[in-house]
C-alpha cells in the first residue's frame, strides 16, 4: 500500500525523468556497480571518498544486500535495525529540502519499515552520507580504523 502510494504521488508531483530508486525505494533483484557512491548531493563530500569504500569493503565486501547471518547488521554499511530507522527520519528530515514533505514522508516510511539490506543502493549512500556527518560520525564504523592509512 505505502509502495503504490508513493509511486502515485510521485507520478503526480516528480518529472516522469526522475530516476526509479526515488519512485521505489526498495530493490528487487541482483545488483551491480562500480563502486562509486550513488548519492552524490549536499551531504557528499568527495575527499573521504576512499574512505567510504574502504569501510564499505571492510564492513560488507561492496555488498549492498549483505546480512551478517544474525540479521544484526544489514547493508553495505551494516546498519543494526535501529541505526537503520534513525538513518530513515534523517533522510525524510532532510528531504523536505528538495521534494514535498508528503512525498518525503511516505519515502522515509518505506525506508524505516524495511530492513537497509532491502533499500536501494542510492539510499544506503544517502544514510552514510548523513550519518558520516563530514567525519564527526565515522565513530558507528569500527572499521574506520583500517581506512586511515
Amino acid at each position: 500500500m505505502i509502495l503504490a502510494t508513493v509511486a502515485l504521488t510521485a507520478a503526480l508531483v516528480i518529472p516522469a525523468t526522475t530516476p526509479a530508486h526515488i519512485v521505489d525505494p526498495i530493490v528487487k533483484g541482483a545488483y551491480q556497480h562500480d563502486g562509486t557512491s550513488h548519492y552524490v548531493g549536499e551531504h557528499y563530500v568527495k575527499a573521504p571518498e576512499h574512505i567510504r569504500q574502504c569501510i564499505i569493503w571492510h564492513e560488507s565486501r561492496d555488498a549492498y544486500n549483505a546480512n551478517t547471518g544474525t540479521g544484526k547488521y544489514r547493508g553495505a554499511y551494516q546498519l543494526s535495525r535501529d541505526m537503520g530507522v534513525g538513518a530513515g527520519w534523517m533522510i525524510q528530515r532532510d528531504l523536505r529540502k528538495t521534494m514535498s514533505a508528503t512525498l518525503g514522508k511516505e519515502i522515509g516510511e518505506t525506508l524505516r519499515a524495511n530492513v537497509v539490506n532491502k533499500w536501494h543502493p542510492y539510499w544506503q549512500d544517502y544514510a552514510f552520507w548523513l550519518v558520516w556527518d563530514k567525519g564527526n560520525g565515522k565513530s558507528h564504523w569500527n572499521s574506520v580504523r583500517w581506512c586511515f592509512a
